[in-house]
């Protein structure tokens, strides 16, 4: 009988860890009204905000009871008429919120390991970002000085932060292989290209298989495939190296090759898009050089980063920028393969190349480009 008991009350407290295992949410709130609607959204694997549940707000508390999770998985919590969200990482925990109307990233959230890490990250670019914003403010206001000497001690000052952060971020993941939220600093990591490739693949491999196998697991491999071939494509369009070939459609329709495009002396691949304000007030510069120095043997061949939607802003641009040149595009935008291949992540992008194709600067801008193409052609 008294086994019997006993087995009975095993029974009894494992049902008991069971329920209290459950995924729950249990919130206050000081300042949101009664009767405010709460969402309950995941993020999914490709970053969009996916609806879960809704609630309200009764006597300043609000409460969600959504079905076990099978994985850890990142979460939000909405309000409505409220700037902003609350982050939380969904786990079979009991997670309770203290949610702040007019400031709701500084709610509180508590409940879970996962949780725990994640706020200990959230914490830590919180604190990083201040820092830096702060570092920008000295910046602008030397930069009205003229303190170049100051905006350069800055410049190094800020840095040194970003070392910091990526190398604590580096330690929170090797120290937590075996947390989801470590897919969330890693992931971070890569979309901000603080570590290469390589690195991000050398931290990847040291989580654990069941964290690598989830949707945001593999979602991150696939990043870091990507990542590897940028880089790559990158490596192969420097300095030094001859330009890789292309073919792209032009805005008739045909087919133009880099080869066809290149002036008889040298000739500049220029990646733009209509909507890209820096390319936009770039143009001017690029049209006076090409202006004055085409009929000695400079081309211009410029990539649009434009998308199929907005193919007619690409032709626009295009006549009012008076870029009289060479155009193609896929229109693809990031995802061209023009620009894939040259490993571009950001534009304006520029690649000045000599009579056989070999890229000799890259990135002029401004007076740089005016002051180098009067060193190769003289006055214009």
């Amino acid at each position: 009988m008294k086994q019997l008991i006993l087995a009975g009350l095993a029974s009894v407290l494992a049902i008991s860890c069971a329920e209290e295992a459950d995924f729950k949410i249990k919130g206050t709130t000081p300042d949101i009204d009664n009767n405010t609607k709460v969402y309950l959204q995941k993020i999914d694997e490709n970053n969009r905000l996916v609806g879960v549940d809704t609630t309200v707000i009764e006597q300043g508390e609000f409460s969600f009871d959504p079905s076990e999770v099978k994985n850890p998985e990142m979460m939000v919590l909405g309000f409505e008429a409220a700037q902003g969200t609350v982050i939380l990482i969904a786990e079979n925990e009991s997670i309770s919120v203290r949610a702040y109307k007019d400031s709701l990233y500084t709610s509180k959230v508590n409940g879970g390991e996962e949780n725990d890490f994640f706020k200990l990250y959230y914490n830590d670019v919180v604190e990083s970002n201040k820092k830096k914003n702060k570092l920008q403010e000295q910046a602008m206001n030397l930069q009205r000085t003229g303190d170049t000497a100051g905006i350069t001690a800055l410049r190094a000052e800020f840095e040194q932060i970003n070392t910091e952060d990526t190398e604590r971020r580096i330690e929170l993941i090797e120290e937590n292989t075996d947390k989801f939220v470590s897919i969330i600093v890693l992931s971070d990591l890569v979309g901000t290209r603080a570590i290469d490739a390589n690195q991000a693949e050398a931290l990847f491999d040291k989580l654990d298989k069941s964290l690598q196998e989830m949707q945001k697991g593999v979602k991150l491999k696939e990043m870091i495939a990507q990542a590897k071939e940028r880089e790559a494509a990158a490596s192969l369009a420097e300095v030094g190296n001859k330009a890789p070939m292309f073919t792209a459609p032009t805005p008739d329709g045909d087919e133009l090759s880099l080869q066809e495009a290149m002036g008889s002396k040298y000739t500049i691949i220029d990646f733009w898009a209509s909507w890209c304000k820096p390319c936009r007030a770039e143009n001017p510069n690029v049209v006076n050089v090409y202006n004055q120095y085409h009929e000695k043997g400079l081309n211009i061949i410029s990539v649009s980063l434009d998308r199929a939607s907005a193919r007619d802003k690409w032709l626009a641009a295009i006549e009012n920028d008076k870029m009289t040149w060479y155009h193609v595009s896929n229109l693809m935008e990031w995802q061209d393969p023009v620009a894939r291949k040259y490993g571009v992540t950001a534009i304006p992008a520029t690649y000045l190349l000599d009579s056989e194709g070999t890229i000799i600067e890259k990135n002029l801008r401004g007076e740089a480009l005016v002051s180098k193409m009067q060193e190769l052609l003289g006055e214009g």
